[in-house]
């Protein structure tokens, strides 16, 4: 069964998806010889416009790792489009009744559920789908599209019910997909499936059912592999089931957890290194410390968006030569900082660069991540919180963090070659530990918890695992611990190699997509549009994590409102526009 033809199909309507729809009837509405266009939308889930990550019916223990201060996320405004009127709609600041500037800077950060930002999403995208759907130009489809093709005229877009729907141009924007099981997991499911007692995860979210499991026994040990963000969820979860939380020291926001019951589930989590995340700076007066100077930040852009030092980098030594000297300033002037790192500029540059390509390496004035677990916690709060002296590796990741918005503008879609630009998103990846940390409270709970003796740290760094009859036998030197349920809290990479999504794999057989490298994502023009294993540039465009290597930095709620989007909106309503011109 075939449908009429679209001028655009959206497939996937989450942030991302969002932005790109209301940015692209926004470029439109400039446009007075286009004539009235169809979209057709399409998403499978309820969360339209907020996605699954911002799931609005997700608990409040979820939380968004952006803090108010910084979620900016643009007011739209009144769009007409002739036949149809758009209202504007507030910023997320606006809409949150948050006025960051009139706020003390040694107030705390405050960083909301993620269901409070799913909702501010949600109801800002009714308002732009309902007069889209009412006045015939949008179509909205909820159901799975397993199939994008090119077309002898334009692409078309197949659902899970087997409806093929023609259109002019394609945008997909569908975030996290399915991808080629882990092989520990796979394993672990044949070794316990006839092991009715035991239960495994294989996804941290939703957090709901692993929170009933956990209450099923009156004695469970719940393993979490992992110890990220993801991992901070999960274990927030099952403790605000079993009791709360409550301010012990109004001066370091130190906690102490009070259980409710008097049994209560044993959490361990582990890893490959054990390392916790970092936390970001409390508050913003903190926080701006490791703000590199405007100068800084526009030298840096203008090194790293240099096509002739992109075209003779041999790696990634092109990132920490034009970062270092940076890094180094900001630790340098620190008013609190660690006293035992090299007093000679060169030396300290030396060792930010050791640092950046080695993290396991030891120095001084860096942490020492051979202390135990809960000290390692402690000082880690400590900074982030100004009561101890900055170390050096902490100081890294923040400022790279302050970094981020130059480095994934100046380098997407760069002159670098693909296995440089793997290189660098991996070393990257490798920083996120502290670039992407928590709020500090997620930090004073997980402590909180440890005293509590709810929280088991004794197994966090590559433990044996064997699955025996009554659990999964966790095994640390002399420790051993078995545990009912394992939850895995560790996200897949968007490798697209290892997606196994219909609609993704059917675009690689048929050659419609390129990988940028064996690690990474598919390859796309700078305004999105998909370049194919033949170099030809598609009627199909990407954004979003598929399109990782091709672009850097695409996960981030910033990042959905932010340039690429609004690049490929105005290309593809130029396209709208030339057909229109066409067919009058």
């Amino acid at each position: 069964m075939t449908k009429s033809n679209f001028d655009l199909a959206i497939v996937g309507l989450g942030p991302r998806g969002h932005y790109a729809l209301e940015r692209f009837v926004q470029e439109l509405s400039r446009a007075d010889t286009v004539k009235a266009v169809r979209i057709l939308l399409v998403e499978e889930t309820e969360q339209l416009g907020n996605g699954p990550v911002w799931d609005l019916s997700q608990p409040d223990s979820n939380w968004s790792n952006v803090n108010d201060r910084i979620l900016e996320l643009p007011a739209r405004p009144e769009i007409n489009l002739g036949t149809a009127l758009i209202k504007s709609f507030p910023s997320y600041l606006d809409w949150a009744v948050t006025n960051p500037a009139a706020r003390s800077k040694d107030n705390s950060d405050h960083y909301p559920p993620r269901n409070v930002v799913g909702t501010y999403l949600h109801e800002r995208f009714a308002t732009l789908l309902h007069p889209l759907v009412e006045h015939g130009i949008a179509k909205l489809v909820q159901e799975r599209a397993v199939a994008a093709a090119l077309t002898e005229n334009g692409a078309s877009v197949t659902t899970r019910s087997g409806v093929k729907f023609f259109a002019d141009q394609v945008l997909l924007t569908v975030g996290h997909q399915p991808t080629q099981q882990d092989p520990q997991i796979e394993g672990w499911q044949a070794e316990i499936e006839a092991k009715d007692e035991l239960c495994l995860f294989d996804e941290p979210y939703p957090v709901g059912p692993i929170v009933d499991a956990a209450k099923t026994s009156t004695e469970t040990a719940v393993a979490v592999r992992g110890y990220g963000l993801a991992t901070i969820d999960v274990v927030r979860a099952i403790a605000v089931a079993y009791g709360s939380f409550s301010l012990r020291d109004e001066q370091s926001r130190e906690l102490k957890f009070a259980p409710a019951e008097q049994v209560v589930p044993t959490i361990i989590p582990f890893s490959l290194d054990g390392l916790p995340m970092g936390p970001k700076p409390v508050n913003e007066q903190l926080d701006r410390q490791f703000a590199p100077s405007e100068e800084a930040v526009e030298r840096l852009g203008r090194e790293l968006s240099d096509p002739g030092l992109q075209a003779r980098a041999t790696g990634e030594a092109f990132l920490l030569d034009a970062i270092t000297p940076i890094i180094g300033s900001v630790f340098r002037g620190l008013e609190n900082r660690r006293d035992d790192a090299p007093s000679d500029i060169d030396a300290l540059h030396q060792l930010v660069r050791a640092w950046i390509e080695d993290p396991a390496q030891g120095h001084k004035c860096c942490l020492d991540t051979d202390q135990p677990p809960i000290d390692l916690l402690k000082n880690l709060v400590q900074m982030a919180n100004g009561s101890a002296p900055v170390s050096l590796d902490y100081c890294i990741g923040q400022v790279w963090r302050h970094c981020h918005p130059t480095i994934y503008s100046s380098l997407s879609h760069s002159a670098l070659s693909d296995h440089i630009l793997a290189e660098i998103i991996l070393t990257d990846e490798s920083m996120k530990r502290y670039a992407f940390g928590p709020p500090i409270e997620s930090l004073q709970q997980l402590l909180a918890l440890c005293e509590a003796g709810m929280l088991d740290l004794e197994y966090l760094a590559d433990p044996d695992i064997n699955v025996a009859d009554h659990g999964w036998l966790l095994t640390s030197g002399e420790n051993h611990a078995t545990a009912q349920i394992m939850v895995n809290a560790v996200l897949d990479a968007p490798k697209i190699a290892d997606v196994r999504s219909p609609l993704i794999e059917g675009l690689l057989e048929d050659g419609l997509v390129a990988p940028v490298h064996d690690e990474l994502g598919v390859a796309t023009t700078a305004d999105g549009y998909v370049i194919s294993q033949n170099d030809s540039v598609l009627r199909i465009a990407v954004l979003g994590r598929l399109a990782k290597g091709t672009i850097i930095g695409v996960d981030a709620i910033l990042e959905c409102f932010g340039e690429r989007p609004r690049t490929w909106a105005s290309s593809a309503a130029k396209r709208a526009v030339v057909k229109s011109v066409e067919t009058q």
